[in-house]
């Protein structure tokens, strides 16, 4: 029965993934089913995740924490800091579709902490950190470490961009996952909008948008109407 169910879920992902036209390594998926058999498992206890269908799952979680790929460099070392990163997403999906980054899961919750350090050891990942520590105080630490990409997917960071800004280095970007276009009068202190992708998610899943910030070289941000848009579609 469990092999049944290992080979419905990769038929599965594969189905959907295949929206982000990169192909998934077989060694990934395992780990992934592993993953989601562990958040089904913990969910019952604690609140990781709203979503009970798993290929719901599959979708709104894995596919779309997958999309950042289309916007992280994917060769060199990558520093990676996920924040408020919950029950992983989406610094776990592209730690294992990209095991070379180097990441940094920021969580302040002591039980969704233990379940990242549960999913980090059981799939026996290598350079993950689980830090529980809210953001403000994080950034604040002396020899605090810098990052290539902040992920940011489902916590609201409008008022924390000074923050932001002084944990990337200096070619380093914001990822925010988002349901919509950021609005033309969003004012993000220290970051400036360079581009927006919006895309798919397969199966009519839903609108998404990946919203890229870089530091900012003055104290005022550039326009929301300058940023460079690509539109793209994945899958259906």
């Amino acid at each position: 029965m469990e092999q049944d169910s290992f080979l419905r879920f990769e038929d599965t992902f594969r189905r959907l993934a295949s929206a982000l036209a990169v192909p998934l390594p077989d060694s990934c998926l395992p780990q992934f089913y592993e993953y989601l058999c562990a958040l089904k498992t913990w969910n019952q206890a604690i609140n990781l995740t709203s979503l009970a269908d798993e290929d719901e799952i599959i979708a709104k979680h894995f596919i779309d924490s997958l999309a950042g790929i289309k916007v992280i460099d994917k060769y060199g070392e990558r520093y990676v800091l996920d924040i408020g990163a919950g029950a992983g997403f989406p610094g776990l999906p592209l730690k294992l579709i990209l095991p070379d980054l180097a990441l940094e899961l920021l969580e302040p919750n002591e039980k969704k902490g233990s379940f990242l350090r549960y999913v980090v050891g059981s799939l026996g990942l290598r350079r993950v950190t689980v830090v529980s520590a809210k953001l403000e105080p994080y950034a604040s630490r002396v020899n605090r470490p810098l990052f290539d990409y902040i992920v940011v997917r489902a916590l609201k960071v409008d008022k924390d961009g000074q923050s932001l800004a002084s944990l990337l280095k200096p070619s380093g970007k914001v990822i925010l996952y988002r349901a919509e276009p950021v609005p033309r009068d969003f004012a993000f202190s220290g970051l400036a909008l360079a581009q927006e992708v919006e895309y798919e998610l397969p199966s009519n899943y839903g609108h998404r948008v990946l919203s890229i910030f870089s530091r900012a070289s003055s104290e005022t941000n550039v326009p929301r109407g300058t940023a460079e848009s690509t539109n793209s579609v994945l899958g259906g």
